[in-house]
């Protein structure tokens, strides 16, 4: 059973969903749903409101609605745990203004650790009810939600915003146009210049609104894009890398690997050995969920990383260090025993010398 769940409550407009997966491509999103994500394992990029920040283990963000934002893994098996659930939630108290604009949770600016770390235990704690398989746990999934509101409303309180909905999704609809035709023609020659032609917008304004959305260059962007679906084949065919590098419009084998290396601190071909799970992906825009049982292993802290080459190399490399131990050990005890031994020959022989005097 995949750790995926969608729950709903007719009677409160309340539809949440949560889910773990592995963070591999850089992916752009934009929905209508608030979004909560902790990272269990591993390390990611994030870009949102401009910025790049790196997610480490146990950190907390929460992404507003109808904010554009995107995601790439900086370490194999990169494990997230998400929460989603729509604004529109806030109008069974609020009739006037049901949307609110969340003050986001980025990092550990706001210098509130322990509210991260309450929300970061509610989200866990939600896992253990997500099969829902009785009215009861139904009950406690949703009322650990409720909860998770309160930590919100009490340490990053909301405030109405009357513009902010239409002006979000004004500027939404701009990047998007941009970014659908990179999406969609990042195997071609793109420049400002082309950019600038097929959307009718400025070369300048289209590099500030890609720069002002993503904290990135429009190239960038690109180069990402290719770095996606590079990584997609990289996993999930047996192309040559010379082969993927061209496919995806990079123009050389070596700028691929020098741009590979750049993001990833190692070659396509040791990343194609560590990333192991993007195999399970029919597309490079599939989300690959985590098994609940593996989860559940992840949260108790017993999962087993990646079984690429670097981690049998380092299991073996702890297991001979237990063997040697044990082997020190070992001769250790015996060293003791015969020593022991020696002194009491030495002792024997002493009282016999004694006795010839």
């Amino acid at each position: 059973m995949k750790a995926h769940v969608i729950y709903k409550n007719k009677r409160t407009a309340l539809t949440l969903k949560q889910y773990a997966y592995y963070i591999t491509y850089y992916k752009y999103n934009w929905h209508r749903d608030v979004e909560l994500i902790t990272l269990l394992e591993g390390e990611i990029e994030v870009n949102i409101h401009g910025k790049s920040y790196v997610m480490k283990e146990k950190d907390v963000m929460l992404i507003n609605s109808n904010i554009g934002h995107a995601t790439m893994a900086r370490k194999p098996d990169s494990v997230a745990m998400v929460l989603h659930f729509s604004p529109e939630y806030f109008s069974h108290w609020f009739k006037e203004q049901p949307i609110f604009h969340l003050n986001s949770v980025e990092m550990a600016c706001h210098g509130k650790m322990g509210a991260y770390e309450e929300i970061r235990q509610k989200m866990i704690q939600m896992t253990s009810y997500m099969e829902l398989k009785s009215k009861s746990e139904e009950i406690i999934y949703e009322s650990l939600f409720h909860s998770i509101i309160v930590d919100l409303f009490v340490h990053f309180p909301p405030h109405p915003d009357e513009t902010y909905d239409a002006l979000t999704t004004s500027g939404n609809e701009k990047i998007i146009k941009i970014i659908d035709y990179i999406n969609n023609h990042f195997r071609e020659k793109i420049t400002l210049e082309v950019l600038q032609e097929v959307t009718g917008y400025n070369k300048s304004y289209i590099s500030q609104i890609i720069k002002q959305h993503l904290g990135i260059n429009y190239y960038e962007y690109l180069t990402r894009v290719r770095m996606r679906e590079a990584i997609y084949s990289l996993t999930s065919t047996k192309e040559r890398i010379s082969d993927i590098s061209f496919n995806n419009g990079f123009s050389d084998v070596k700028s691929f690997n020098t741009a590979f290396k750049e993001r990833f601190g190692k070659s396509p071909s040791e990343y194609r050995k560590s990333l192991v799970h993007s195999q399970k992906q029919g597309s490079s825009n599939d989300k690959i969920y985590v098994e609940l049982e593996t989860l559940r292993e992840i949260l108790n802290g017993s999962s087993k990383k990646s079984s690429g080459p670097d981690s049998e190399k380092n299991l073996l490399q702890e297991q001979e260090k237990i063997d040697d131990s044990k082997l020190q050990e070992e001769i250790l005890q015996e060293v003791t025993v015969e020593i022991a031994q020696l002194r009491n020959r030495f002792d024997k022989l002493a009282e016999k010398m004694d006795k010839l005097k």
